[in-house]
């Protein structure tokens, strides 16, 4: 019972540091934001849909090209991946992915947060193991840092920096 209770915690703790106001900015989101949808980039405005037709610079700095690719304002780059959406701010919402919080991987599945009880497989192939080594499909390793998140499809993402 004490594990469940600490679990729970700990998902509540993870949302209110990745989504702040996760209710607020998720029917923000909805209104107006970017998404990847079938490998191409969309932008949802004023409740129309429409393709990406040149970068976008949101409102923290990040710059937004064509092809998912995010340049933060500090420099870093971060590539969106199919569902991931990014609010006009700047600010990513992907639903499910693993996470590196506070030196233990959480892992987001459909809504829910959660520390990783085992290793998990990729869809590229990559191992995710709890200690937040990832061993590539050809055998190369990385270590994730706090804050370093790994959609479902083995990809890296960054949170852009925030202004």
């Amino acid at each position: 019972m004490q594990t469940m209770k600490t679990t729970i915690l700990a998902s509540i703790l993870c949302l209110s540091f990745i989504f702040p106001a996760f209710s607020e900015e998720k029917a923000a989101m909805m209104k107006d934001h970017l998404m990847m949808k079938d490998g191409k980039m969309m932008v949802m405005m004023d409740g129309k849909t429409m393709m990406m037709e040149k970068e976008m610079m949101m409102e923290n700095g990040s710059k937004v090209m064509m092809d998912g690719t995010v340049m933060a304002k500090d420099g870093t780059k971060m590539m969106l991946t199919e569902g991931s959406m990014m609010g006009m701010d700047g600010m990513v919402m992907m639903m499910d992915h693993v996470m590196m919080k506070d030196g233990k991987m959480m892992v987001m599945m459909a809504g829910k947060t959660m520390m990783m009880e085992k290793e998990m497989m990729m869809k590229n192939g990559a191992k995710v193991m709890m200690d937040g080594t990832v061993m590539a499909k050809d055998g190369t390793k990385m270590m994730l840092k706090d804050g370093d998140m790994m959609g479902m499809d083995g990809m890296k993402m960054m949170m852009p920096a925030k202004p």
